[in-house]
């Protein structure tokens, strides 16, 4: 018996797999949203990426892909969240969930963002117009990850950044928060220092700072921008 495959044997047997998919693979479905997290400060030359969330009714739904349309004409972006649907048992109880959606470069302006499914508009995202040409107001520091933490002996919250530099003459010349519509939007601002070698070198750091009373416990997005342009964006429940 010849085991060897032609090419148009295993298309058709790659074709027959995919016309014929698992009994157990689940539904894909839309599923609204309930809420957008917006930060604020974006320019009309930045990469833009907010937040957005909702809940599942029971535990046979899973996060699914979502879609995007920019209508730059009428100041909307509006979001398609799907959801996988198994089947089986189904435990009922609210399951929340959220997603990072990268919305790119748009012209500036003040836009809804809105859910597909509902047709609610979940928040605004002001867009600036660019003050330069650089890609942002200021060098920010190569952070890798970002979270927070409470102080046991204070009860403060507190923000850890973590990452490498890539040089010795590379600083923190200041770490500027804001908090605003439930946004912690963070601004590692990078210094240089002209006294000493700059020779390439990996320099690990861990930065903390404490935040201000006005971080109440509760569910933030946390925004962390960072020098490579991929700003550190996760939902952090606080308490």
């Amino acid at each position: 018996m010849n085991l060897k495959l032609t090419a148009l044997s295993f298309l058709a047997v790659c074709g027959l797999a995919i016309a014929n998919p698992s009994p157990n693979a689940p539904k894909t479905v839309e599923t609204a949203l309930t809420k957008a997290y917006i930060p604020l400060g974006f320019d009309d030359n930045d990469r833009i990426q907010i937040a957005v969330a909702g809940t599942f009714k029971n535990t046979c739904y899973k996060v699914g892909p979502h879609a995007l349309k920019v209508d730059a004409e009428n100041k909307t972006i509006t979001v398609q969240q799907q959801a996988y649907l198994y089947s089986g048992v189904c435990l009922q109880m609210l399951v929340p969930f959220s997603e990072i959606v990268d919305v790119g470069i748009i012209p500036s302006g003040n836009y809804k963002v809105v859910d597909s499914q509902t047709g609610k508009a979940l928040a605004e995202l002001p867009v600036n117009v660019g003050t330069s040409a650089g890609p942002d107001d200021f060098t920010y520091a190569p952070v890798s990850d970002a979270y927070v933490v409470k102080d046991e002996e204070t009860g403060k919250h507190m923000l850890a950044i973590a990452g490498s530099f890539g040089d010795r003459c590379s600083d923190f010349q200041e770490i500027k928060v804001n908090v605003a519509n439930d946004v912690i939007i963070v601004q590692p601002v990078l210094e240089r220092k002209a006294d000493i070698s700059c020779s390439p070198e990996k320099v690990r750091f861990l930065k903390t700072v404490e935040l201000n009373d006005n971080v109440k416990n509760g569910v933030y997005m946390l925004h962390v921008r960072s020098l490579n342009g991929q700003a550190i964006n996760k939902l952090v429940d606080l308490e």
